[in-house]
């Protein structure tokens, strides 16, 4: 991620992620430092959900509209818990992500956790984030019907092969998360 010396003075922000209109409901937790920039925040937020972060995305916050490349830190859009901001993914596609501050806690929280516990690190979630060739909610919730159809074997096969076979949209798993979290840094 930044190459930048840490703050070690900087809050860790507890994050709440759920993905809008989802049902099931698709969420996340995750923990950041509260002077993450909004480009390295769209980057966790890409990964903790498990998109690939290639698209293109917009923060709105305070009632601005952020674009990609503005320079902020999350700590300047949110302060308090219950607040929130909205993350859209692929804004032509409309994953509209909502982003509340749970809990805020020290530095030291985290300051001598083990390696797995490292910033940015996801606590806990439920469900497989949708395919990235959906477009949107409304598509996914189709796939997901579609996939259980049995009218068409080829079709359904078609489909299989293009989510892989081992897709469980009830699956979330938390060591994959924060894999990819890791990755980030490296």
């Amino acid at each position: 991620m930044d190459t930048m010396e840490p703050d070690l003075t900087a809050e860790t922000y507890h994050l709440h992620v759920e993905l809008l209109d989802s049902d099931p409901y698709i969420w996340r937790q995750v923990c950041v430092r509260s002077d993450i920039s909004l480009s390295e925040l769209h980057r966790v937020l890409a990964a903790v959900m498990g998109w690939s972060g290639e698209a293109d995305y917009v923060f709105k916050g305070q009632g601005k509209v952020l674009q990609a490349g503005e320079e902020r830190v999350l700590s300047t859009l949110i302060t308090q818990p219950g607040e929130a901001l909205i993350y859209n993914y692929a804004p032509a596609q409309g994953w509209l992500h909502k982003v509340t501050l749970e809990a805020i806690s020290q530095p030291e929280h985290f300051v001598n956790a083990p390696l797995d516990h490292s910033l940015p690190h996801c606590t806990a979630g439920e469900r497989q984030c949708p395919p990235e060739f959906c477009n949107g909610v409304w598509d996914y919730v189709d796939l997901i019907d579609r996939l259980g159809d049995g009218d068409d074997p080829d079709e359904i096969d078609a489909l299989w092969q293009k989510v892989g076979y081992d897709f469980d949209p009830e699956r979330f798993d938390l060591a994959a998360a924060n894999r990819r979290l890791e990755s980030l840094s490296s």
